[in-house]
């Protein structure tokens, strides 16, 4: 009976060797690196030892220690890296320093491997038959206690870090590093009771305890998914954010809360983690205790008096959970707006004083220059009050001021397009009848300059779109043809339909445009650059930014193509109005 016991512990420790491996691959999958470093000694040590309980013979007995210390050595380096990774030490010393800590390691492999020859590792190894099962007796040499010693050192360096990590986190990781320090501290109370020989017999427990502590330590790091930053980090970040965070259990205590929500609420300076619930504490606030105690967690805008100056802050709360489904606390976060609210109250003092402006621009001064207008028109016409001389000049005020009128209403156009944005009511419309009746008030300006007009369009083409920007947006491309046409030219106005869209396309041979000022054409670059025509005409610079804004907003696209001295087309899309006649 006696006999099958190591065979049992060998299997556990295989087992365990096994169960290592996998969680060591599914670390590295993790981009956990440091975790499957500290599992891969453990793994070696383990599944060495499991053959070792198995051996009867001394030389058998030898093969396999020296195949366990191709890790055990390397066992308190390792871990100690891994802590350090872990805290976030590890960018602070230097990759040299850390290349040292493997030179005792590496003469102790040596040391064992040659431990024949010198016998400094061992002095003695035999096979101790008394026990349950044969296992190998050793005498230890100066070399065993350095490696003993020197592990022992490294990984009390680990446990040291990790107290300090520990009353350096946030409550929400102190678990988490409680949990690493136990598992830190088991293998050690293991190996002392072998050392003491406080067990009946001379079986070697530690690497199976280590295996439970490397499973305890991959289950806490990987298995508790708050922690995507070290301990020491995080309490960084928590310590240093700018926004204002309070962190409560499912009672409403506060368990933890950074310098920021202490800034924030006076009434939270004298707070420690633990004190007091926040209901207690924030009772002038009835706002924020409000959002708290509702159901539905949304961002609120809340104002806080500090110090006769009121700021704003947008609040937001968040659920805690434990294993995806558990509620076990809140996260309030505060985010200081005040600058934001203050522009904002800026913007709607200047979007009121813009709507002002824009009545005065559309009432008090378009309405007298369009009346100004007419009384000249209407002085034309009384040819016999003028003397020859006069006319030229009454003909310069008259064409200034129809200029300054138009300038106004594109000008006016365009706001109105910025400005709450403009509804379109489209409906289907006869392509030529719109040409033809917007266009009917140009012709006197083109007859002045004896350029002849033509129209290719189909009587059947229908459009679908806002009649009103449609009569805008061809009014302005043909005041463009007119403008750069020189006295004797002509301007075309073509349409075709394809597949339900209709192509509108104004043309004209006039002195056209450098390729490198046509892309800014439709853009604000172009703002409120205006080109003198080729009789002097001047423009507002927003005319064509107006046709693109309004072809957009009827489903189309503009675009115009040109040669310097031959003439330009532009051409714009709109949908047929065909198919919504029956809508």
């Amino acid at each position: 009976m006696f006999l099958k016991i190591n065979y049992y512990f060998s299997l556990l420790l295989l087992l365990s060797t096994l169960v290592l491996l996998c969680i060591g691959y599914f670390s590295w999958k993790r981009n956990k690196p440091y975790v499957w470093m500290f599992l891969l000694p453990v793994s070696i040590y383990e599944f060495g030892y499991a053959f070792e309980i198995l051996c009867t013979s001394i030389e058998k007995v030898k093969f396999w220690i020296k195949f366990e210390y191709l890790g055990l050595p390397f066992l308190g380096v390792l871990w100690l890296i891994g802590v350090l990774n872990f805290t976030g030490y590890r960018e602070k010393i230097k990759k040299s320093t850390l290349i040292l800590l493997y030179i005792i390691p590496i003469i102790v492999l040596i040391m064992n491997y040659t431990n024949d020859f010198h016998h400094l590792f061992y002095k003695k190894l035999y096979m101790d038959t008394h026990g349950p099962f044969p296992i190998v007796g050793i005498v230890e040499g100066p070399w065993y206690w350095v490696n003993i010693a020197y592990t022992y050192a490294l990984m009390l360096i680990g446990l040291l870090i990790f107290i300090i990590a520990y009353f350096k986190a946030v409550t929400i990781v102190k678990k988490q590093i409680l949990f690493l320090i136990v598992a830190w501290i088991i293998p050690w109370i293991s190996d002392v009771i072998y050392m003491l020989k406080l067990l009946p017999f001379d079986v070697d427990l530690c690497p199976l305890v280590l295996s439970i502590s490397g499973v305890m330590c991959s289950f806490a790091i990987l298995k508790f998914k708050f922690l995507k930053l070290t301990p020491i980090a995080m309490e960084k970040v928590f310590s240093n954010m700018s926004e204002g965070v309070i962190i409560l259990d499912y009672e409403n205590n506060i368990v933890n809360l950074n310098k920021a929500s202490k800034n924030i609420i006076p009434e939270l300076k004298d707070i420690e983690a633990g004190d007091k619930k926040i209901d207690e504490v924030l009772k002038k606030y009835e706002t924020i205790l409000k959002v708290l105690n509702s159901d539905f967690y949304n961002e609120s805008l809340i104002s806080i008096k500090d110090k006769e100056q009121l700021k704003y802050y947008k609040l937001n709360i968040s659920n805690a959970y434990e294993k995806d489904s558990e509620i076990i606390g809140k996260i309030l976060i505060f985010t200081d707006i005040t600058e934001i609210e203050l522009q904002r109250e800026k913007l709607s003092e200047l979007n009121t004083f813009k709507d002002r402006l824009f009545t005065i621009v559309s009432h008090d001064i378009k309405s007298p220059i369009g009346v100004l207008l007419s009384l000249l028109e209407l002085l034309e016409d009384e040819e016999d009050i003028y003397k020859e001389e006069n006319k030229e000049i009454l003909y310069q005020i008259k064409e200034n001021t129809r200029s300054t009128y138009e300038m106004v209403e594109n000008l006016l156009q365009w706001f109105r397009s910025q400005i709450d944005g403009v509804i379109c009511n489209n409906l289907s419309w006869k392509l030529l009848d719109i040409a033809m009746n917007s266009l009917e008030s140009l012709k006197q300006k083109a007859e002045l300059k004896k350029i002849s007009i033509s129209y290719e369009i189909p009587q059947d083409i229908l459009v679908y779109t806002d009649r009103e920007m449609l009569e805008i947006v061809l009014r302005n491309l043909f005041l463009n043809a007119i403008k750069f046409t020189n006295t004797g030219g002509t301007i075309k106005i073509l349409a075709q339909e394809f597949e339900g869209i209709v192509t509108i396309a104004v043309s004209d041979n006039g002195i056209g445009i450098e390729e490198e000022k046509i892309e800014n054409l439709f853009n604000n670059s172009g703002c409120c650059h205006t080109t003198f025509g080729t009789s002097g005409e001047r423009g507002t610079g927003v005319g064509l930014m107006i046709c693109k804004e309004f072809i957009e907003k009827n489903n189309g696209r503009i675009w115009v193509q040109s040669t310097v001295g031959k003439g330009s087309t532009f051409y714009f899309t709109i949908l047929s109005g065909k198919s919504y006649l029956n809508t």
